[in-house]
This record gives structure tokens, sequence and C-alpha cells, in this order.
């Protein structure tokens, strides 16, 4: 009887143990997943690491992954999420540290939207996003950088907004900036918003820049396109990254030409007037303090 009582009273102790274990492995994963969010349980996906990606690497990843175009979407609203929460809280001016700790929750949030869409492609995009930022240092606080839009008022010209922008390859970054758009709304844009860079390179002082066939056929929906608003797209485009000490001059190609047809548009004839420069260089001008 005395064994029977020391049996029941050991394997009571292992009862109770096992439900201490549970519940303090469930306070732990609690805690960690609401000070880490998702990217503590298998996607590893730390703040910032989204909108480190500079669009070009997003839209190879939704080449290779064969995305939809709403799959797409999603993936660009999410990433702009974050990025966003990084410019507010940049502008805040929080420390480093205190940046990354507030971004945890919209990250977290980001990728859940992300793996909502994607689905079973979900694992290989966020390995996609952690081979991107495998080496990298870049800070999670952003750096301001000058983005010139078009205005027209009394006369055509362009003007500089601050901009945030992630520290790395700033041109590109400047430029993705661009085509987002400006934040006073008064202001006119220099290349619609469904733009997309296709190549970016910097060599002895030239930045040669290849862009969607929307840059010159959605124009007419979203940019002013008559003659001074093509010549103030070309000068916005070019003192936007003429900001920038290692380039001088811009050369602007369309889906990887200067001259030909897409869609029913000439290239060479860009909005219809001017046309498309060969080169473009600082055109100090025009800019409207």
């Amino acid at each position: 009887m005395a064994k029977k009582s020391s049996s029941v009273r050991g394997s009571a102790a292992r009862w109770i143990l096992i439900v201490i274990l549970v519940v303090v492995v469930g306070f732990a994963a609690g805690f960690l997943y609401s000070r880490y969010g998702t990217g503590f349980f298998g996607s590893s996906i730390k703040p910032g690491y989204l909108s480190n990606m500079d669009s070009i690497y997003v839209n190879n990843i939704s080449k290779e992954l064969e995305l939809t175009a709403t799959q797409q979407e999603v993936v660009q609203l999410a990433l702009k999420a974050e990025l966003s929460q990084r410019k507010a809280l940049t502008q805040e001016g929080l420390a480093e540290s205190a940046i990354a700790s507030e971004l945890k929750s919209t990250t977290a949030s980001a990728v859940d939207v992300i793996r909502a869409a994607l689905g079973d492609k979900t694992d290989t995009f966020l390995n996609l996003v952690k081979e991107y930022n495998r080496g990298r240092s870049i800070p999670v606080k952003l750096v301001p950088v000058k983005v010139y839009f078009i205005v027209a008022d009394p006369d055509w010209g362009v003007k500089a907004e601050e901009h945030y922008v992630v520290d790395e390859n700033k041109p590109l970054r400047a430029l993705e900036s661009l085509i987002e758009g400006p934040e006073d709304l008064s202001m006119g844009m220099p290349l619609p918003p469904t733009t997309r860079i296709l190549g970016f390179t910097v060599e002895n002082g030239t930045a040669y820049v290849d862009l969607s066939r929307e840059a010159i056929t959605e124009a007419y929906k979203y940019c002013p396109v008559s003659a001074g608003g093509e010549a103030m797209s070309i000068n916005a485009i070019g003192n936007t990254l003429t900001e920038f000490s290692e380039i001088q001059r811009v050369k602007l190609s369309i889906e990887g030409k200067t001259q030909g047809e897409i869609d029913g548009y000439s290239i060479e004839e860009y909005w219809g007037h001017f046309g498309l420069p060969s080169e473009i260089t600082r055109n100090e001008e025009v800019i409207v303090p």
C-alpha cells in the first residue's frame, strides 16, 4: 500500500511538472510572439528586412515565383506598410534600437499579410528576403534625400521634397520615391506610379536607367503630359539623380530600348513633344525654391 501511495505521489508530481512546463513554455511563446511577432517562429524576418529590398530585387522575386498581379500588389502594399512606419519613426527622431523595437509588430503583420496572399510560396519568398539581407548591415533608421517633382504655377519647374529612404544605393531609392509621388499633392508626378525600374547601374558618372513601358503608355493617366510637363518630367529625373556626387548624367531607356514602339507608343518620342533625350544632365534653372 505504501508503494502504491508512493507511486501515485510520483505520478502526480510528474503531471504537475508537465503542467508547469507547459505553462512556462506557453508563457515564453506568448512573450516571444508579442516581442518579435511571427518573425520569431520560422520566418526570422527582422524589422526592416522587407522594406530593405530594392524594387528591382522585388520584381525579380515576383518573376521567379510567378506571382499573380494581385499577389504582387499585396506584397508591394505589405512592404510599403513597413517602410511607411519606418519613415514615421525616423521622423520622430527615435534611436535605432527604439525604431527596431517599435517596428516589430508592423513587420510581423506584413509577414502575415504576405503569407495569406502567397500561400505555399511564402517560405520561398521569405527565404529570398533573408538572402537579400544576409551579410548586409543596413540601419533601420532611414536617411533624407532630395526628390524633385513637377510644378506649374505660375511657370513650369521642378521643386524638391525631402524623402526618407533606405541607406543603401540611395540614387536608386530616390528614383523609387520619385515614382511613388510627392507628399505635396499640388505637385505633379514625373512618372506614373505604375512604372517599374527594370535596371539601374552607375558607371563613370552616368546612371543607366531602364524603365518599364508604363513610363510612356500610362503617363496620360497620372502625369501632366503637355510639352511643359514632359520637359519637367525629364528635369525631375535628372535633378533627382544628379543630387548624388557619383552621377553627372542620366541615360534613359524603356524596356531596354531607346527607339521603336511599345503598345503603339513611340519610345523616342517619350510623351510626344520633345522626345527622349540621348542623355539628361542637371538643370538648375528650372528649380523652384
